[in-house]
């Protein structure tokens, strides 16, 4: 699964075969085939054990950021994302694959629920339907910077604006 997530990374996910999985993992092609029929069955396995990898640390965020201010709650939650997806940058990439299996839509609904939950237990907590909006927001803004791979000081640039846009906007919003 390691050396499909980097060849999904490095080439996309059309663009890589099983044979080069294979290959890269230092494995026969029939075990590759005997533990995932396609490569979409591949894909959906790192999907899903990066997603609950997420869904586990937005969890403990969750006890750590009890009665914080929504743009404290908003920092902590830039710095588990950027982490995650730094460690995970598959995730990503393997996330808008095309087509809607269900499981997908269902782990997006879960992670949107653990961001909406984080920012309506803030003090003071937000309304319902800002931190629903916020859930949808707050990944979508964390994509913005890995378009910028291999330009290091440029995306964490691009990331602290992103940070400092977010958290005024949380107080202009609690004035």
């Amino acid at each position: 699964m390691a050396s499909a997530a980097t060849l999904f990374v490095e080439k996309g996910f059309d663009a890589t075969t099983m044979t080069e999985i294979a290959a890269r993992a230092g494995a026969a092609i029939g075990t590759l085939y005997l533990f995932f029929p396609t490569k979409e069955a591949l894909a959906a396995a790192i999907l899903a054990e990066h997603a609950e990898n997420l869904s586990t640390q937005l969890d403990a965020l969750r006890e750590r950021a009890k009665d914080l201010a929504p743009a404290a709650i908003a920092d902590a939650l830039f710095d588990v994302l950027d982490e995650f997806l730094a460690k995970h940058p598959a995730y990503s990439a393997l996330l808008d694959l095309p087509g809607d299996d269900g499981w997908r839509r269902a782990m997006r609904v879960r992670r949107r629920g653990q961001i909406a939950a984080l920012f309506a237990q803030a003090e003071p907590p937000l309304p319902a339907g800002q931190a629903e909006r916020l859930a949808v927001i707050v990944p979508q803004l964390m994509r913005i910077p890995l378009a910028l791979v291999g330009e290091k000081k440029l995306r964490d640039g691009v990331l602290e604006e992103l940070r400092l846009m977010l958290a005024r906007h949380l107080r202009a919003s609690a004035e």
